[in-house]
């Protein structure tokens, strides 16, 4: 679901018109750590976790089984790609803040080009966040408890300013309606807008919380083999995060929804040739 339904989406919000260059770029981004998720962190994950319960089968599990190389790359790979998806999806929350707040000047002020180094600092951040957390191993509790705190204070905070501020305008584009102007469609652009970005946080927030949940409380009480199974179940939900993302644009977006079932069509229509 995550490789196959990010693929459709990123051709998708290739060729979608509609959608403004910015934030296409912000949503290109986010698909594109939702399939690296895809390619690789569930694959590796769902391999090792096979293996894992196969042993437990036959009788013979051995925790030593797994190479520190492959188990290295499969917990970098897992939580850079996640702290990606993690970061974008608070890129996007920022980003439908200013389009809000900053009506017509938004255009001036969020330009191609700055959205692009933004995103560019976004991956190195966590490359970085996931080097801490492989070289600090005993204290990568921490480490995961501070990024996930620290983006999910960011992205509540800033759909709290956007529920204020479409608040405060709400009156003035129901005045607006009544003889329609410019700036009216404008504003009920960013607040739609706005609200397809609120689905994909609300989504993201059910998906991480228990992950945060599940991890921060390791930190203060010792749960032992029992913490083992709930982190399994947390971070299947964490990854599945990259499943649902999808769904969501599909969902929410009629012009992507309408390029995905089109290639869809034509992806059968060769497969019965």
């Amino acid at each position: 679901m995550a490789t196959l339904g990010n693929l459709l989406v990123i051709r998708a919000l290739w060729k979608a018109s509609s959608i403004p260059p910015t934030i296409r770029q912000l949503f290109l981004s986010l698909a594109f750590s939702d399939l690296a998720v895809g390619l690789f962190a569930q694959s590796i994950r769902g391999v090792i976790i096979a293996v894992m319960l196969r042993m437990a089968t036959n009788g013979n599990y051995n925790s030593d089984f797994l190479c520190p190389t492959i188990l290295t790359i499969s917990l970098f790979s897992t939580f850079f790609l996640a702290c990606a998806s993690f970061l974008n999806i608070t890129a996007i929350a920022v980003d439908r803040l200013l389009a809000i707040s900053l009506h017509l000047r938004y255009k001036e002020i969020v330009t191609s080009k700055r959205v692009i180094i933004a995103l560019l600092s976004l991956w190195i951040k966590s490359g970085v966040a996931a080097s801490i957390f492989i070289l600090l191993h005993s204290h990568n509790g921490i480490t995961v408890v501070i990024v996930e705190l620290v983006g999910l204070l960011l992205t509540t905070v800033a759909y709290i300013r956007i529920y204020k501020v479409v608040k405060y305008h709400r009156n003035q584009i129901q005045t607006q309606l009544q003889s329609p102007s410019v700036q009216a469609t404008e504003l009920l652009r960013e607040k739609k807008s706005a609200l397809n970005a609120l689905i994909v946080y609300i989504v993201f927030v059910a998906c991480y919380l228990p992950n945060f949940f599940s991890v921060m409380l390791s930190q203060i009480i010792d749960f032992g083999s029992s913490f083992v199974a709930a982190n399994h179940a947390t971070l299947f939900f964490l990854l599945l995060n990259s499943s649902l993302n999808p769904i969501v644009y599909c969902w929410r977006y009629r012009e992507i929804r309408e390029i995905v079932k089109n290639t869809v069509k034509k992806i059968f229509r060769v497969t019965e040739r």
